[in-house]
């Protein structure tokens, strides 16, 4: 038994030791413990924001407009204050206002570089238009979100209309 003896020997003089060094076990399991159920929250957290981002971009898509004529300015986004061209560069395209709460925005439309529209009050779902020497530019606004506004504008030819 000399090898139980120098073990309890051991033991009584490194008592302190021991215990410390159990200690720290302890504390690192509970460690390791707290970390896995942090960690879950988190991926639980994670995969419910997901989930509210899906819902978000469900209810942001915008639906597309029906147009048999060419569009000359794709889907998009304009901010308040800020402007975009047709592609064929007849229509400028100006939004002065979003007002996203009543769903309708101001709009300014240069045709030709003149103002044929001025400030004028457009509602989601509806359509303008505006003649210019290319045709018939028709403007739809498709949603108002913030100070955004979705817009399409497609371009009927004159030798459709005659």
């Amino acid at each position: 038994m000399p090898d139980l003896t120098t073990a309890l020997r051991f033991v009584r003089d490194n008592i302190s030791l021991l215990v410390f060094v159990v200690l720290l076990a302890i504390v690192g399991g509970a460690w390791i413990v707290f970390e896995a159920v942090r960690s879950h929250k988190n991926r639980e957290e994670v995969e419910r924001l997901r989930r509210r981002l899906s819902e978000v971009t469900q209810e942001r898509t915008v639906p597309r407009p029906t147009f048999t004529d060419p569009v000359v300015l794709s889907s998009r986004w304009v901010r308040s204050g800020a402007a975009a061209t047709t592609s064929d560069g007849g229509c400028l395209l100006y939004v002065n206002r979003v007002f996203a709460a009543s769903s309708f925005a101001d709009v300014t439309i240069r045709i030709d570089g003149y103002a044929v529209l001025e400030n004028h009050s457009i509602g989601v779902g509806e359509r303008l238009e505006a003649s210019g020497k290319f045709g018939t530019y028709i403007l739809e606004l498709s949603a108002v979100d913030g100070v955004q506004a979705n817009v399409v504008v497609a371009l009927r030819n004159r030798h459709k209309e005659t």
